[in-house]
């Protein structure tokens, strides 16, 4: 089947249907007017001007990609081939609507899971398999399903914040991947309804305690057994960096969830106080792991802040000694 390229002679709007509508009338996508899907012997013709233009732009079924929310004109959707579920049609629909109507049956059409018809992924499935894999403690497997949901709807909230929170049991001494776990998280927000997003920001805020809680003993545990090895010290504070940042990440969240701040300053105070190191086959020597002036500073100031910030929630909390 082939299809036909034009545009709106009202809006100018690239618009795409099935060769066999030639002829009939529908609605633009963008401004909704009513035009003639014209008869065309090469693709990326447009429309002659028409007349007069409407008065208003009426409202109805577009045979041509259906209803849904009305983009801007002007705009240019991006059209993705899509299957009916009710009778089985071939379509192409905009990427940036969450729903249509099939320009054959005339049934609504949920856009993320017609598209998901044509790609012959079974996402549902794929979703279970990786909620068991994240359960079994097995995040490297999670990852992956999580991924391969992705490629195929790339707007599911859920496996956007699972691939977060699996990426980010990942972590290791040497690769701390807070950063794609915010990321996804992020993108798992963007693409959740209005009604489920705070629900979704206090779950991402609570993943990323766990983890960093997680990735900073690992760190301390780390530092503390080769401490005399050189590049121990600056790796140390390079995750503890890290990982403070995705709890001010973490804070943002949910503004009421004191132990994103109350983890957020043990790693600033624990740096800030330093380590005393042993040295020498007895250990008769000893040498102090220190911050740079301009360091320590930041990291004073960020636990004036941050406490300041979780003595409004819990008036009994006492800053920690340095």
């Amino acid at each position: 089947m082939g299809d036909l390229t034009f545009n709106c002679p009202y809006c100018g709007q690239k618009i795409e249907a099935p060769e066999e509508m030639a002829g009939l009338k529908a609605d633009c996508p963008s401004c909704q007017c009513e035009l003639q899907i014209p008869v065309l012997d090469q693709p990326g013709s447009s429309l002659p001007p028409p007349s007069s233009a409407p008065l208003s732009a009426p409202l109805g079924f577009s045979p041509a990609v259906g209803l849904g929310s009305v983009p801007q004109p002007n705009s240019s959707p991006h059209f993705v081939a899509a299957k009916c579920p009710s009778c089985g049609g071939d379509l192409r629909v905009p990427d940036d609507r969450d729903h249509v109507k099939c320009m054959y049956c005339g049934g609504a059409v949920i856009v993320r899971q017609a598209v998901q018809l044509v790609s012959g992924v079974n996402a549902a499935n794929l979703m279970e398999l990786a909620t068991a894999a994240a359960a079994a403690n097995n995040p490297e497997e999670a990852y992956g399903y999580y991924s391969r949901v992705l490629e195929s709807d790339p707007k599911n909230p859920a496996a956007w914040a699972g691939k977060g929170e699996a990426a980010g049991w990942l972590s290791t001494v040497k690769d701390i991947k807070t950063a794609e776990m915010i990321a996804s998280f992020n993108q798992a927000i963007n693409c959740s309804p209005d009604c489920d997003k705070a629900a979704l920001r206090r779950h991402c805020s609570d993943s990323i305690i766990r983890v960093a809680s997680a990735c900073y003993s690992i760190s301390r545990q780390h530092l503390e057994k080769f401490a005399q090895v050189a590049d121990t010290w600056p790796r140390y504070l390079r995750n503890s960096g890290l990982l403070i940042s995705a709890l001010i990440v973490a804070h943002s969240y949910d503004l009421k969830n004191k132990t994103s701040l109350e983890t957020l300053i043990r790693i600033c105070a624990d740096n800030v106080r330093g380590m005393t190191v042993s040295l020498g086959r007895f250990g008769l020597l000893e040498r102090k792991l220190r911050l740079d002036s301009e360091y320590e500073a930041s990291l004073r100031a960020t636990i004036d802040e941050y406490t300041a910030k979780l003595c409004h929630l819990d008036p009994n909390f006492v800053k920690p000694r340095l």
